[in-house]
């Protein structure tokens, strides 16, 4: 597989997303902003929305929602006016720890990470979001929850549990908004971070591996198929480019790269 430079000099990248209509976005969390790369021009364009943006995903072509752990909430952009929102910041009357990543299901429940301060200690949880804006957290004592993706028709998830340096597997109920049983799904171990995650059309799963340089490539199985080399040491997240021809979208905190990879 083929690597290519997409941006340099950007300001820990992480989240990239793409649109239904073919738009680029991902974040800059030290800089404060959610950045556009047009694939024509290979120019960028940035939000600046405040905070540290992480984890994003897209509501619709007009409206980005992401997590914000400086300010501990997940948030909205809308992309025509460059307003942003904040959707809910606590759980029980307490701040949440530092907002990471997130999803959504096919029901509308918006699931997320919550690992701030709990890389020694297992306080990280994860939360869901439903459509009435009620948020409850359906897993917890975790070390450092971080990238997660649904699959086996959303039967199940698999979550970066990035402070034991392993994926873990369980089952998602979206009507209870539970997960249960959870369990080892690949042990990486050293001190690498397992980030972002990302799932193809064919359910094989890609992770964003920090402190490796690497894309690790498993299938569901959690058999590891192929390692993906890149330059820089710290892939933070990554996604897949189904309306354009960039492949796998990554992004690389070190040396701060937007990179595709065919």
């Amino acid at each position: 597989m083929k690597v290519t430079i997409l941006a340099t000099d950007l300001k820990f990248p992480e989240g990239p997303v793409v649109t239904n209509n073919g738009n680029i976005y991902f974040v800059e969390l030290l800089g404060g902003a959610i950045t556009q790369y047009n694939r024509d021009s290979q120019s960028l364009s940035r939000f600046n929305v405040g905070g540290a943006p992480n984890g994003m995903m897209v509501k619709d072509d007009n409206t980005l929602l992401f997590c914000d752990s400086k300010q501990h909430s997940i948030r909205s952009l809308d992309l025509k006016t460059g307003d942003t929102e904040t959707l809910v910041d606590t759980i029980n009357g307490e701040p949440f720890r530092a907002p990471n990543d997130l999803i959504q299901d096919s029901d509308g429940n918006i699931l997320f990470t919550c690992p701030g301060g709990s890389q020694k200690e297992p306080i990280g949880y994860i939360c869901a979001l439903n459509k009435d804006n009620e948020v409850s957290i359906i897993a917890d004592k975790m070390y450092f929850p971080n990238g997660l993706v649904l699959l086996n028709n959303e039967k199940q998830i698999i979550i970066n549990e990035s402070w034991q340096h392993r994926l873990i597997i369980g089952d998602w109920n979206k009507e209870t908004l539970t997960i249960e049983h959870l369990k080892p799904f690949y042990e990486i171990g050293g001190d690498a971070e397992p980030d972002g995650l990302a799932l193809s059309k064919d359910e094989e799963i890609y992770a964003a591996v920090f402190n490796t340089g690497k894309i690790w490539h498993f299938d569901k199985t959690g058999t590891l198929l192929d390692q993906i080399k890149l330059p820089g040491n710290s892939p933070t997240n990554l996604c897949f480019d189904e309306i354009g021809d960039l492949g796998i979208i990554v992004t690389e905190a070190e040396k701060g790269l937007l990179l595709s990879i065919k």
